[in-house]
């Protein structure tokens, strides 16, 4: 599970993930510098980034959707 916030966001801060993430089993964080809630639109070439290299290091019976 990846959860991901921007070093801006006001509704889910980098202090919020962290507590959330201390809840869940195998849970990565990634908080994105210059970025708010909308870490898609605002910062997408990481955004894309991040996400591509987390479902990359999936099992392959996760990514077969993906591919």
């Amino acid at each position: 599970m990846l959860l991901m916030t921007g070093d801006a966001d006001l509704y889910i801060p980098p202090s919020v993930l962290r507590l959330q993430a201390s809840h869940l089993a195998q849970a990565e964080t990634l908080v994105l510098r210059e970025a708010g809630h909308a870490l898609n639109w605002e910062q997408p070439e990481a955004f894309n980034a991040a996400l591509l290299l987390f479902l990359q290091k999936q099992p392959d019976a996760h990514l077969a959707s993906f591919r």
